[in-house]
């Protein structure tokens, strides 16, 4: 039962925490779901968001948001093929926009006559997938019904609505792949979250292919996604690039983007290979056209005598391994003289050369020379495998995992996880660790921090996680919010917990829905697109939340600001703190395409050479 009515929150209430919590903007609160107060959405009269049927919204560089949720009302059902309870909507509160709904017509009626429909499932005909561009363009997903869709054969599409301008198909089930001679895309061609869109509408996209000249041996593809035409970038069965004589199959997973910028892995076939040495990792960055293998399973590291990259988990990659100038970084798995104290490093690749940022073993400062004795003889051992975020600009935030200075694990109760941060210019530093005081929570302390804080970075210098917390005297647990930046340090944001056994009685901040909240969440390792930025946390700052009562059914989605309005030196394409003839040239390899967007106008054109050209010089 509610305990206070979400509706004297209002629709876009302002609310700050204390002056000690908050050292950025103040929380707006956009939209809230307690079955009660109206959605305000045009052309919906009387609706209410359904709670706990909100799923992560995301924002863009204007601070707009969007999102997918389930509304409820006069004349709405939720059930069979008259179902329309289910809406993708975004801007801000007052001045909302229907991008899709279950039972209307697709966007931009195209294929004519469809509508969004799934008998089976009314509540996924529309696609659950989060994706966004930098400068707030939606992809939009789903199934569908009307003249010429037959269900199971060309019953999904996935379409792209622009920051502004008309939406266009991407694809359809059973479109035909570029490239080929006849072969067919699935029928499934629905997004999931994680897909990369870029903000002229281009991502890349695993297909299986089917009909025309598809045989076993090519039956699978990448394909980028793009208004007009697709492009075929990889085929199985393709020749392996650089390596003659074999061909590779790509992965179904692993796919990233920046503006233009795409990487992706694959599996080599030919004499030979074994699995100590199939996994090969290509990019289009470097090359006038096509792909070439930047690192391969088993092969020496270039410029590190003895190192090799080992035949088991070679490399893994963060939430946005891709730069604006083209540097791709990765954690690897050594081999050769590596040991067992040394074989993990977080690497980076530029046309060719290699270089170790952080490697297993190495101080951490801020924890290795700590005093406290929980601390003493620790040191690096590896960051967690998702938990780690690269900015465009070189900033890397991550996850940190402890070891023991012999290289054995650290035994509880002994603190082994730590967030990080290692900075443009190289400087590493600690932000926080596992049972430190939690800034402004007097008697709370961090939990775990390896892989439960869906971490974000902005190319304004910003980090957000949300950490586990504990507080042992009032028995209570739950998350805090924070932030950090050079400027403001580490500071909290919101407070989500609760106390006892089930079915804890929520404690935390009043803000969201003027009862204590339980929940507040990011949207997590998905929240990433194909402009290098995030979707959760854009680029210059602006974040947005689902926060929750869960034991009163109160929910609440909200934005803040943190930090600097604007993204620094934003011309300084390879961050080396001066904008330069290096900077120039990365302007002109990206004339016409999206990357190095310095204006996020979508397009490298003259405005960004203006910019360039304002800012030439040391970043101030």
């Amino acid at each position: 039962m509610r305990t206070v009515k979400c509706t004297a929150v209002g629709l876009f209430l302002s609310a700050s925490l204390t002056s000690a919590a908050l050292a950025d903007g103040t929380w707006e609160i956009l939209s809230v779901a307690d079955g009660a107060t109206p959605a305000g959405l045009p052309g919906i009269d009387g609706a209410v968001w359904v709670p706990n049927q909100w799923n992560n919204p995301t924002i863009g560089l204007d601070g707009t948001v969007s999102f997918r949720g389930q509304i409820a009302g006069a004349g709405i059902t939720n059930t069979g093929a008259t179902a329309n309870h289910l809406v993708l909507v975004k801007g801000l509160p007052g001045n909302w926009t229907v991008l899709a709904r279950n039972n209307s017509l697709v966007p931009g009626d195209f294929p004519s006559g469809a509508i969004f429909s799934r008998t089976a499932s009314p509540s996924n005909s529309i696609v659950s997938a989060n994706n966004t561009t930098d400068d707030g363009g939606v992809i939009i997903s789903g199934y569908m019904t009307g003249p010429g869709i037959t269900t199971g054969t060309n019953d999904t599409a996935t379409w792209f609505q622009p920051a502004s301008g008309a939406p266009v198909l991407l694809a359809q089930g059973r479109d035909f792949c570029p490239g080929t001679a006849g072969a067919q895309y699935p029928a499934n061609m629905s997004v999931s979250s994680g897909v990369r869109m870029n903000s002229v509408g281009q991502a890349p996209f695993y297909v299986a292919l089917t009909g025309g000249d598809t045989v076993t041996a090519n039956n699978a593809a990448v394909v980028l996604l793009r208004p007009g035409d697709d492009q075929l970038l990889l085929r199985k069965g393709d020749a392996a690039p650089g390596i003659p004589g074999y061909t590779v199959t790509p992965d179904s997973f692993g796919l990233f983007q920046n503006g233009t910028k795409i990487l992706l892995s694959g599996k080599l076939v030919g004499a030979g290979i074994t699995t100590a040495n199939d996994s090969v990792y290509m990019t289009n960055v470097g090359v006038a056209s096509g792909l070439r293998i930047y690192a391969r399973e088993g092969d020496p590291v270039p410029g590190f005598k003895g190192l090799t990259f080992a035949n088991t988990s070679s490399l893994s990659f963060g939430q946005r391994p891709v730069a604006s100038d083209g540097t791709i970084t990765f954690i690897a798995t050594l081999g050769g003289s590596a040991t067992t104290l040394n074989n993990t490093a977080v690497m980076s690749e530029s046309n060719g050369v290699f270089s170790i940022l952080l490697r297993k073993g190495d101080a951490i400062p801020g924890i290795t020379d700590s005093a406290s004795p929980d601390f003493n003889g620790k040191v690096f051992s590896s960051p967690n495998s998702t938990g780690n975020c690269m900015t465009r600009n070189g900033l890397y935030a991550f996850e940190g995992i402890l070891m023991n200075a012999d290289g054995s694990a650290i035994v509880s109760p002994s603190p082994a996880q730590f967030i990080g941060v290692r900075k443009p210019d190289g400087t590493v530093r600690s932000i926080c660790r596992q049972t430190d005081p939690v800034p402004g929570l007097d008697g709370w302390v961090f939990g775990s921090l390896n892989g439960a804080t869906s971490i974000c970075a902005s190319d304004n210098g910003a980090i957000v996680f949300n950490a586990p917390m504990s507080n042992a005297t009032l028995n209570e647990s739950g998350n805090a919010l924070l932030a950090w930046d050079e400027a403001g340090g580490l500071r909290l944001l919101a407070k989500s917990s609760s106390q006892g056994a089930s079915p804890f009685a929520p404690t935390g901040d009043t803000t969201f829905t003027g009862t204590p909240c339980n929940q507040v969440t990011l949207i997590g390792s998905t929240g990433n697109n194909g402009d290098g930025g995030g979707t959760g946390f854009s680029s210059n700052g602006w974040l947005v939340v689902r926060a929750a009562d869960t034991a009163n059914g109160l929910y609440a989605i909200a934005r803040i600001k943190i930090g600097s309005d604007a993204i620094p030196c934003p011309a300084d394409t390879n961050a080396d703190g001066t904008v330069n003839a290096a900077d120039l040239a990365g302007v002109l390899a990206g004339w016409g395409t999206s990357s190095p967007d310095l204006n996020a106008d979508g397009t490298v054109n003259a405005a960004d050479l203006a910019v360039l050209l304002t800012a030439w010089g040391d970043c101030q």
